[in-house]
């Protein structure tokens, strides 16, 4: 027996999925452990190797694939304890992180803090040098300004350094001599070029791209090269691979040639995931929503694929390439309720994370959270979490909430926790209609894809609210991303800056970068080991109206770049504008600028049962007793049966209210609202009786 293994260390639990040959999954939480998060790893890899009877040695030894992804990257950003970054840049031009794109994220806020640079304004300084935007040197590079800039840097104490010059994605050479001189000065500091990290037009984003990854490079390195180290002292024979924020994986080598790629990469899993598991019910076009113990990320899909997109900032700073659209908000398990100086109730993005954690771990935690709002109202099972290897105090999560909460406000612990509950739905609600309405895009046809361990609690009331027919929940909805990891694609990008426009396409100077591009994309698949049968390569163009500052990547269609390809591309692009801009200029000429290769390695991926092909039959043999548990609909706590999710035969049917325990995730059916299961444990939730209802209940809140 062989598995495949995913590993996604987040704010509060490090879960672990396992795949074995046979299709068999297992899934795991263990405590993320900050801020040594290797423990986590450790521990978690052992708890599954002895689930499946073996030594942790010999269970990696049969591992063929382990993909990990982790938030250390993303954690060093927020906190902002990262190492000392300089930044070495064209003389004069040290200031663009200052000058940024002249763009306020809040336009007309005049007394908006400008965000904190990740490189002090003393620990930028300019080497003489000049190329012209078509790659031309116009001032040859003076190697001893090089020299006493590195030197500078070096007793002004820069722990890793940015080089970022103008127009080194045309002409690269000048910033590949500056690395040469700089490892010749600081042997000891990590030099990232900004021309390997984001060979693309646009100074700003391509200097901040350099100097998140120099700022998140020595930690990750470190923690990179000691875990590949570590699996491979405790038997793993293949080469671990990281989680990318485009949605695929690659090579610890790999990654720390581009580290901004690992920022914000964990949620990027869940679409990768979705669309594998969209398979079960033949759905395409899906709403993908993850809620874990810090936040809620959505995602929406169209013909199974996440949209990708070279805007995500993260700390107000752009990370420059391809990512998932994954839209996040402050809003998990662990988010914590509180009063503001208005009296008013809210909600997160502070978050009680793992340690202390809600206040029903009983560790210390004092302040009312989700979950404990959750345990209050019956939802969550004190005796049943992570399948009983952890026991909620539910007195513990009413004190906290009778005190924070209803005693600030004058109402009790039971319609505090509903008030938690309501507006942290009304907050995810909105997170969802940021991808969907506020594009233009009608959520309602959509399937909902619940993951995450808090997901499914909420998943069934989101979806009412918003008209969404169906819900489905896979089995490995409790660890989405990790599971996602171990179906995903190995996945490198490229691109190349060929400035054209269609009336004036230069096609053989496109085709010439085509070419480039993807041999290059082949070479290095073939060196992960990946044979011809597959490679897949996928191409795309940055385009834009002439004069216009934002642009948009549009696919090119595969075989020879012709004129009828590229009218395809503009019509392509046309379209796509009217969507996103509801306007479009059909007849106005079209400017390309990045013609962009992905090469994708294919990876097996495991079979998948189709929960539409089952006959309907009882839920009784998955009865498990019943809780009290408060529905709005009903205005009470009520009797609710409660069923085993791991009983669940092929085709069990129930009707809501119903509660569903797992080891990983717990299921809230709302009333109305009717459910099918397989012996797997996916569940597909129809919302459809539910959703005239739930207007209903909507308006009546917030009459009240």
């Amino acid at each position: 027996m062989s598995w495949r293994v995913g590993i996604d260390i987040g704010g509060t639990f490090t879960d672990i999925a396992v795949v074995a040959e046979d299709g068999d999954v297992t899934l795991w939480k263990e405590d993320s452990t900050h801020p040594h998060p290797e423990i986590g790893v450790q521990r978690g890899l052992a708890a599954v190797a002895a689930n499946a009877g073996l030594a942790l040695d010999e269970f990696l030894a049969r591992t063929t694939l382990l993909v990990h992804g982790s938030t250390i990257a993303t954690n060093i950003v927020i906190e902002r304890d990262g190492p000392q970054v300089g930044l070495l840049c064209t003389e004069g031009f040290r200031d663009v992180l200052l000058f940024r794109d002249g763009f306020k994220w809040e336009r007309f806020n005049d007394r908006l803090p400008r965000p904190r640079d990740f490189a002090d304004r003393s620990r930028r300084l300019g080497v003489r040098e000049r190329v012209a935007p078509d790659g031309t040197v116009v001032e040859p590079l003076d190697e001893q300004s090089v020299r006493d800039a590195a030197r500078e840097l070096g007793r002004r104490g820069a722990e890793a350094i940015a080089v970022s010059l103008l127009w080194s994605n045309a002409n690269p050479a000048h910033e590949r001599r500056v690395r040469e001189l700089v490892a010749h000065e600081l042997p000891d500091v990590p030099v990232i070029i900004a021309s390997d990290v984001l060979p693309e037009i646009g100074e700003w984003v391509r200097t901040s791209a350099a100097v998140l990854s120099a700022y998140v490079y020595p930690r990750s390195a470190r923690y990179l090269g000691e875990l590949k180290t570590w699996l491979r002292e405790h038997g793993l024979r293949r080469d671990v691979l990281i989680m990318q924020v485009n949605g695929g994986c690659a090579t610890v080598e790999r990654t720390l040639q581009v580290p901004a790629g690992i920022l914000i990469s964990g949620p990027a899993a869940a679409p990768a995931a979705a669309r594998h598991i969209g398979e079960r019910v033949d759905a395409q076009d899906m709403i993908t929503v993850d809620m874990g113990g810090t936040s809620f990320d959505v995602c929406l899909m169209r013909a199974g694929e996440a949209p990708l997109s070279r805007t995500i900032q993260l700390e107000h700073q752009p990370i420059g390439v391809q990512a998932v659209e994954v839209h996040s908000i402050g809003a998990g398990g662990g988010s914590i309720a509180w009063i503001d100086s208005g009296g008013a109730l809210r909600v997160g993005p502070e978050s009680a994370g793992a340690r202390p954690g809600p206040a029903a771990y009983g560790q210390g935690g004092e302040r009312p959270t989700v979950t404990d709002a959750n345990v209050v109202l019956g939802y969550l099972s004190p005796e049943a979490f992570l399948g009983g290897r952890r026991t909620l105090d539910a007195a513990r999560a009413r004190q906290a909430l009778e005190q924070h909460v209803g005693d600030p406000l004058g109402i009790d612990a039971l319609a505090a926790a509903a008030g938690v509950i309501e507006l942290v739905n009304a907050s995810m609600v909105d997170a969802i209609r940021v991808v969907s309405v506020q594009r233009g895009i009608d959520p309602r046809p959509f399937l909902l894809v619940a993951g995450g361990g808090a997901g499914p609690l909420h998943a069934g009331r989101l979806a009412a609210e918003l008209g969404i027919e169906r819900v489905l929940v896979p089995a490995e909805a409790g660890t989405i991303c990790s599971f996602g990891m171990t179906v995903t694609d190995v996945r490198h990008d490229y691109a190349a800056m060929v400035h054209t426009s269609s009336a004036d396409p230069a096609l053989a100077d496109v085709r010439a970068a085509f070419a480039e591009l993807e041999q290059r994309a082949r070479d290095d698949l073939a060196a992960s080991g990946f044979g011809p049968d597959a490679i897949a390569l996928e191409r795309s163009v940055d385009a834009r109206y002439e004069g216009q500052v934002h642009d948009l990547t549009i696919a090119v269609p595969p075989g020879e770049l012709d004129a009828a390809a590229l009218a395809q591309v503009q019509r392509a692009f046309h379209a796509a504008h009217a969507e996103r801009y509801t306007w479009s200029i059909e007849e106005h000429a079209v400017e390309f600028l990045h013609w962009r290769v992905s090469g994708v390695g294919l990876m097996e991926r495991p079979a998948t049962a189709r929960l539409t092909e089952l006959e309907p039959r009882s839920a009784d043999a998955a009865r498990n007793g019943t809780r009290l548990a408060w529905f709005a609909e009903l205005g009470e706590l009520v009797e609710t049966p409660v069923y085993d999710r791991a009983r669940f035969e092929d085709g069990a049917t129930l009707s809501g209210p119903a509660l569903i325990d797992s080891a990983t995730t717990t299921v809230v059916v709302n009333p109305g609202q009717t459910l099918i299961a397989d012996a797997r444990g996916s569940l597909l939730i129809d919302c459809v009786a539910n959703l005239a209802g739930a207007g209903t209940v909507a308006m009546e809140t917030k009459e009240r």
